[in-house]
């Protein structure tokens, strides 16, 4: 056998080991058919961090609820509605929280509109209050704030220029009743009583309503039996008491009448009548106050039935009212979470 043909056959046979090897080699994953079957989908659940923050948020929302604040509450279940976008609970409750807040923004608007209608700005400033707590960037509800604030200002101003202008004249008063008295008649001390009245009407008519009153009861303390001077004095307060029932101002005004009678000593049937009509109409007016905020606002719901059960303590339905609010109210803070 020559060199060539030996060179072949090993040539030969080593292609037969390679070609033996392959074919008994297993198959890798790349080789694999494609008939093979399909990878399952992948399911998303929600993980642990998440759970935790769901469950956070929904209590949280609760809590803000119990406590009258809806918008606090609603941006708790938003948060809820963004971690479990399928959760169709979660934003039915949102839909609903809206659908409450665009409810008692309407009401406390138009319960606004009716005390500025009346004059009354202290119960308009109330109610305003209320829209904003629901809808902080309501635009009626501030601006009627702003001019509500700037008219309190410019009250309040000319009020302290008034104190001023009369306790100068008090001052000069006491400085007259301070003066030796030897020689002086006692017409003089009477006319000094005289002028220390007229300064605390004086006071009273230019607006400082608190200050003159307690002046007043001072000098009525110290002159009891002037019967005359009482009834003087008790219808400068029923007057003013008058004016400011005519401008829808009713808790104001009762306060007045009950002044008037006091200052006067004794039954005044007009006034008393006015009393007891202005207690009546108050305990009425925040009876249907507190009615309206029972389906939105429960802990003002129970701030309206308990002023209407003040003014007006024999209303039934306030006293019945009342407690019904305060029973849903108490339930709702003690619900459980979720």
């Amino acid at each position: 056998m020559t060199t060539r043909t030996i060179a072949r056959s090993l040539a030969a046979a080593a292609v037969a080991a390679l070609v033996g090897a392959c074919a008994q080699a297993p198959a890798t994953p790349d080789d694999a058919p494609s008939a093979t079957a399909p990878t399952p989908p992948r399911v998303l659940r929600a993980d642990g961090p998440r759970e935790e923050a769901v469950r956070r948020h929904r209590d949280l929302a609760r809590e803000a609820r119990a406590s009258g604040d809806l918008p606090t509450a609603l941006d708790h279940l938003h948060i809820v509605a963004m971690l479990l976008p399928g959760d169709e609970g979660a934003r039915g409750e949102a839909n609903a929280l809206r659908d409450q807040i665009r409810r008692g923004v309407r009401e406390h608007l138009e319960s606004a509109r009716a005390a500025m209608r009346a004059g009354d700005a202290s119960r308009a400033s109330t109610s305003f209050l209320h829209v904003l707590a629901l809808e902080p960037r309501n635009a009626e509800a501030s601006r009627a704030m702003r001019e509500i604030d700037r008219q309190n200002m410019a009250r309040a101003q000319a009020n302290r220029a008034a104190r001023a202008r009369v306790q100068d004249l008090f001052a000069d008063a006491r400085i007259g009743k301070a003066a030796p008295a030897a020689g002086r008649p006692a017409a003089a001390d009477a006319n000094n009583d005289g002028y220390d009245l007229e300064q605390r009407l004086e006071m009273f008519k230019a607006g400082d309503s608190a200050g003159a009153l307690r002046e007043l009861r001072v000098w009525v303390d110290a002159h009891p039996k002037d019967r005359a001077t009482r009834q003087r004095i008790g219808a400068v307060v029923a007057e003013r008491a008058r004016e400011l029932e005519g401008a829808g101002q009713r808790e104001g005004a009762l306060e007045h009448y009950e002044h008037a009678l006091a200052l006067r000593g004794e039954p005044q049937a007009q006034w008393s009548a006015r009393v007891a009509a202005l207690r009546k109409a108050l305990g009425n007016d925040y009876y249907a106050q507190g009615v309206k905020l029972m389906r939105s606002d429960l802990p003002g719901a129970v701030r309206a039935l308990e002023a209407s059960v003040k003014f007006d303590p024999q209303n039934a339905n306030a006293a019945g009212r009342l407690r019904d609010a305060k029973a849903a109210r108490d339930k709702l803070s003690r619900m459980p979470a979720k």
